[in-house]
C-alpha cells in the first residue's frame, strides 16, 4: 500500500496528471512517513514548512488533534511574481503571515515556549500560498492529506513587514481580494489565535521527530483568510493592515 501511494503521488507530481483517489485511508505516522519519502526522491534541500489545519474548525472536520505539517523545497519558495503557471485540477489560495527563521532552534529537551520560538524569528512576510492536490480530488480524509504534502505547491513571499516577531502581529487585519471583485477579510488572529503558537507547535513537533526549525527557513504559519479557488486569468492580492502586501496573477500551466 505504501509503495502504491509513493508511485502514484509521485507520477502526479512528475506529470501533473492527478492520481485517482484512493478507497482507504492511512495511519498519520505512515502519513507523514509518506510525505518524507516523497520529499527525499525530489533530491533537494528542505528549505521550509507550511503548517495546515490551524482553524478549530477544520481540526475537527478531519478528526485531527493538532495541527500538521507540510515540507517545501527550495523552488516551493518564491517572492511573490506577478505572474505565475497553475495546471490542471483545483487551485487554492490562503493569505498568510510567513515566519523567516533567522536561527537554528535547536531541541533542548523540554518543550519551547513562545518566547524561544520568538527570538528565533528573523522577519515577518506577508504571504499567498497555493495549494493543491497530486489526487483527483482536495476533499481528502487526513492521513492522505498529510501524504499529500499537506496540498503544499508554492509559498509566494511578499513584503516583509518586521525584522521580528511583534505581538501586535498576533491579531492584525488580513484583506484578500480577487478572483474579480471578491474581498476576502479575515485576521492573524484566525491562526491558533495567535500565529506565533502555530511555529510553537512545529518547533515541538519537529523536536519529537528529531529535527529542528533551521535558520534561513520560511515558514507559512497558516491561512489568516480562509481559502479561496482561483483559476487561470484570475489576479489575487492580499494586504496586512497596510503594512504590505503581496499579489500575483495566475497563468494557464502545463
Amino acid at each position: 500500500m505504501t509503495g502504491s501511494l509513493i508511485s502514484m503521488l509521485g507520477t502526479a507530481r512528475l506529470t501533473g496528471c492527478p492520481a485517482p483517489l484512493p478507497a482507504w485511508d492511512v495511519p498519520l505516522g505512515e502519513a507523514y512517513g509518506l510525505q518524507k519519502a516523497l520529499f527525499a526522491e525530489r533530491g533537494v534541500p528542505l528549505a521550509g514548512w507550511k503548517i495546515g489545519l490551524t482553524g478549530e474548525g477544520i481540526r475537527k472536520a478531519l478528526g485531527a488533534d493538532s495541527p500538521a505539517a507540510g515540507r517545501l523545497a527550495p523552488a516551493d519558495i518564491v517572492r511573490a511574481p506577478e505572474r505565475a503557471a497553475i495546471g490542471r485540477g483545483e487551485f487554492y489560495v490562503e493569505g498568510e503571515l510567513v515566519f523567516e527563521i533567522g536561527e537554528r532552534l535547536s531541541p533542548t529537551g523540554s518543550p519551547f515556549t513562545p518566547a524561544q520560538v520568538a527570538n528565533v524569528v528573523a522577519g515577518l512576510h506577508v504571504g499567498i500560498e497555493l495549494v493543491t492536490s497530486r489526487f483527483a480530488s482536495t476533499d481528502l480524509p487526513l492521513g492522505l492529506l498529510v501524504a499529500d504534502n499537506c496540498m503544499a505547491d508554492r509559498l509566494l513571499v511578499g513584503d516583509r513587514v518586521a525584522t521580528g516577531w511583534e505581538d501586535r502581529f498576533a491579531d492584525m487585519a488580513m484583506t484578500l481580494r480577487g478572483p474579480g471583485d471578491a474581498i476576502t477579510r479575515g485576521a492573524t488572529s484566525a491562526v491558533m489565535g495567535n500565529p506565533l503558537l502555530a511555529i510553537v507547535w512545529l518547533a515541538n513537533w519537529l523536536a519529537e521527530q528529531g529535527m529542528a526549525l533551521e535558520a534561513g527557513q520560511f515558514v507559512s504559519s497558516g491561512t489568516c483568510t480562509g481559502v479561496t479557488a482561483v483559476a487561470p486569468g484570475d489576479r489575487v492580492s492580499v494586504d496586512l493592515s497596510g503594512l504590505g502586501g503581496a499579489g500575483v496573477e495566475f497563468a494557464a500551466g502545463s
